[in-house]
């Protein structure tokens, strides 16, 4: 028997499925994933757009609109090339391996917001003299990145509703940190042999999720979880 009701999507009834929490002047970190029945996050290919379908990425922009900010690994930005959004996106790199042909800032104009890393002050200390006319730097960690201040600087910023769409290494981070609130997670009805896991192996203290919402369209089960510290 499933913990929560299952409901047909539908477009007009998305917003109310997702809710975000009244403002309490504190941050709310909601990670978006998709994955497939064995268990990958991305396709043959290597991409999560592969295993996603249109009322997943319906989904996925109801979800940016809302938010405040877009909190995403460099790898994943990387891998899927993201273009900019009407959302400020803030990138977690360690190392800012962020070459500038990356659609997200060669296409990045005066109509979209500039994009945000939060990195290393090392990294930021050996960055290229071009780099920050790009982007935002923002230390959140002498040698790497700290979870927790990554997320203290965005509310420091005003951006409190944090939607994050991973990759795995970000997600564990912010698991293993304890800076994860809700997860909501797409089921995708297909097969596709590979081994790109939700998490990336990593210890941490044991977790409760606790289920809220099960939806359904298109033969995709879109789960939402709350995260609770046992």
């Amino acid at each position: 028997m499933w913990p929560a009701p299952i409901i047909e999507l539908s477009e007009p009834d998305l917003a109310a499925a997702y809710p975000w929490p009244p403002s309490q002047n504190r941050s709310w970190v909601r990670a978006n994933m998709v994955m497939s029945l064995d268990g990958s996050v991305t396709g043959p290919d290597g991409l999560s757009k592969s295993i996603s379908s249109p009322a997943d990425r319906a989904l996925l922009g109801l979800l940016r609109r809302a938010a405040d900010v877009i909190l995403v690994g460099a790898s994943t930005i990387r891998a899927e090339n993201y273009r900019p959004a009407p959302i400020p996106f803030a990138v977690v790199s360690n190392t800012l391996n962020l070459p500038a042909d990356l659609a997200l800032f060669a296409e990045a104009s005066t109509q979209t917001p500039k994009s945000m890393v939060l990195t290393s002050q090392v990294a930021i200390d050996t960055a290229p003299s071009d780099l920050a006319g790009r982007i935002d730097l923002i230390a959140c960690g002498a040698q790497k990145v700290d979870p927790r201040t990554a997320i203290d600087a965005l509310a420091t910023r005003g951006l409190m509703r944090i939607h994050c769409e991973g990759g795995p290494t970000l997600l564990t981070a912010l698991l293993v940190d304890n800076c994860l609130n809700e997860l909501l997670l797409t089921v995708s009805p297909v097969f596709v042999g590979t081994a790109a896991r939700l998490l990336s192996p990593s210890p941490f203290p044991g977790l409760t999720l606790q289920p809220k919402q099960v939806l359904t369209s298109d033969g995709s089960i879109f789960l939402r979880y709350l995260v609770t510290s046992e």
